[in-house]
């Protein structure tokens, strides 16, 4: 079917933005994620153009303030499961650390996390877009925010996990979420407020926060 609106006919694509979201028509975040870290990279350009005879801590400073909420922005709706974007959007945290430690001569295993422990940062992303799914399934199960629950409880703090068949839906945010949020230990899951929630599952070590 066409569509017009004033007098113009809505052309069909595969993929448009929405709220600065790339979605598709197969509902994959491939693009939008490729958009994410094409707009981190030239930023961090920007960066070493413009900042690279200043402190690390002006550097970190610019990349916490400039950088890393478009790495994150809405993240809780297309936080990637597959190994190849997760890695493609540490990188940029990864190469930033570099850059704010002026070190680009040291290859050795774990240099780049060392580097990103003495800066005080998360050693991952990924593990940043977890804990945001998390902080907003407690917003939704506490009624903090206008969006109804989709998903049963099956009783106390947790759900019952719904069924999925394809990837798609499979890793979406309630699925997905709802895995992560039922392996949390009640202490956490139960705390009266946000404040504290988060305290708690900032303490959380990612090992632990991490299953099959």
């Amino acid at each position: 079917t066409d569509y017009t609106l004033h007098g113009h006919r809505l052309e069909v694509v595969d993929r448009g933005k929405y709220l600065g979201i790339t979605v598709s028509h197969y509902l994959q975040w491939a693009n939008n994620i490729s958009n994410t870290i094409g707009k981190a990279t030239r930023s961090l350009g920007f960066l070493r153009r413009n900042l690279g005879r200043c402190k690390p801590s002006v550097k970190a400073n610019a990349y916490c303030t400039l950088i890393r909420p478009s790495l994150e922005y809405a993240s809780s709706v297309w936080d990637p499961h597959q190994t190849t974007l997760i890695k493609d959007l540490e990188q940029v945290q990864r190469r930033t650390a570099r850059f704010v430690h002026n070190e680009y001569r040291d290859t050795s295993p774990g240099c780049v996390t060392t580097l990103l422990n003495n800066l005080g940062w998360e050693s991952s992303l990924e593990h940043r877009r977890m804990k945001y799914r998390l902080t907003l399934c407690y917003k939704i199960q506490n009624q903090l925010i206008s969006l109804q629950e989709t998903v049963v409880s099956r009783g106390g703090h947790r759900y019952r996990q719904p069924r999925a068949s394809m990837d798609v839906y499979k890793f979406s945010f309630y699925p997905r979420t709802v895995r992560d949020w039922n392996h949390l230990p009640e202490s956490v899951t139960a705390t009266p407020t946000l404040e504290e929630f988060r305290i708690l599952l900032d303490s959380l070590s990612w090992t632990l926060l991490q299953h099959p």
